[in-house]
């Protein structure tokens, strides 16, 4: 079928008849900064952790996920053996992910080993690709979310370990300060390998990678939207710059920030930075209060994710069952990494649910 050519509510009424008609066997999980419309549509919503953790409970055969090509992948990696993952377009990625790669990560590991006081083990953000789930995996560590970097973090160092945390530097270093790190604790990785700091004290080594989205909220803003509304609330997501956060009222994961406005009383003023998407959909949700955004930041790799490849995915799931035609999109995970990304995304499951 040719979608372009269709109204939103046709494209709508197709993909609801094609799951109907596969009843149980199609599941679509979208991520909060998704449109409304993927949303609305979708069996599940969540933050990278909770879909991390619901998507591995799935039964459906098919998954279709809606969010960027890590999330599809990190499902792809927990799937079951019966289970095949879609992604409606590959090409939505993520800027930070492509920051570090596996090589990058084994030369800081080594180079850290042999300037740390304690055994290394490497912490990777959820935001990130199969290869780095794999090598944190293979060297012993985990993964993490911004919902539970503080509790993974604490836990390696708790047990003796110093951490590699990579690749977003900004969520690495609000959550050293949020455990009580020192300066002298903390040391930057270059993208060049070259160190800020002294490995010597350091016990948490924050490899230099970002989020576009987040580090573009400034103490500018904060103290802009405070003049506007002086009564106001502000709540940011752990990736914007430590200044940004220790501007706001709180920061948290964006299932945090959902919770906490969502589950405050209506006379409670909120500006909120992280994606606009994500606080315009909370806007809609709360129409008795008054929630604006710290500014209008949006994740164009998430954008990529439409009702048209949505639709063109869950097409080919049709397609397959009816003619044994090859399915759009499926995420397939390389065997060797798969066993070790799987490690590390368990390990991290294990730890925060313990």
């Amino acid at each position: 079928m040719n979608f372009k050519d269709m109204t939103k509510q046709e494209i709508i009424d197709y993909i609801n008849g094609i799951r109907k008609k596969y009843d149980g066997k199609i599941a679509i999980p979208a991520h909060h900064y998704q449109n409304s419309d993927l949303v609305d549509l979708s069996d599940l919503v969540g933050d990278s952790y909770k879909l991390a953790v619901e998507c591995a409970k799935l039964s459906a055969e098919f998954v279709v996920f809606c969010g960027v090509r890590f999330m599809a992948e990190g499902a792809a990696v927990l799937a079951k053996e019966n289970q095949r993952v879609l992604h409606p377009d590959p090409n939505a990625g993520c800027p930070m992910a492509d920051m570090i790669s596996e090589e990058e990560a084994k030369i800081a590991f080594d180079k850290i080993s042999k300037l740390s006081t304690k055994p290394i083990a490497p912490v990777v953000y959820m935001n990130s690709y199969v290869d780095m789930k794999a090598f944190c995996g293979e060297k012993g560590g985990t993964v993490c979310t911004s919902s539970n970097s503080k509790k993974i973090v604490k836990y390696y160092l708790d047990s003796g370990f110093n951490v590699f945390f990579s690749p977003d530097h900004k969520l690495g270093i609000n959550t050293a300060k949020e455990l009580g790190l020192q300066d002298d604790e903390i040391c930057k990785i270059k993208r060049d390998l070259s160190l800020e700091g002294n490995p010597a004290t350091a016990r948490m080594f924050l490899w230099d990678g970002f989020c576009h989205v987040h580090v573009d909220f400034s103490i500018e803003d904060v103290a802009n939207i405070r003049e506007k509304y002086p009564e106001i609330k502000v709540i940011v997501h752990p990736e914007c710059l430590k200044e940004v956060v220790n501007a706001s009222d709180s920061s948290g994961s964006t299932q945090k920030i959902y919770n906490e406005v969502t589950n405050s009383p209506d006379d409670v003023k909120w500006a909120i930075g992280t994606e606009i998407n994500f606080v315009q959909r909370l806007a809609d949700n709360n129409p008795n209060k008054m929630i604006v955004p710290l500014r209008e930041n949006k994740c164009y790799n998430m954008a990529k994710i439409n009702l048209v490849n949505l639709a063109e995915a869950i097409e080919s799931i049709d397609k397959y069952y009816m003619n044994g035609e090859e399915l759009k999109n499926e995420v397939f995970v390389e065997e060797e990494y798969r066993e070790n990304a799987r490690i590390a995304l368990k390990k991290m499951i294990e730890i925060v649910e313990s």
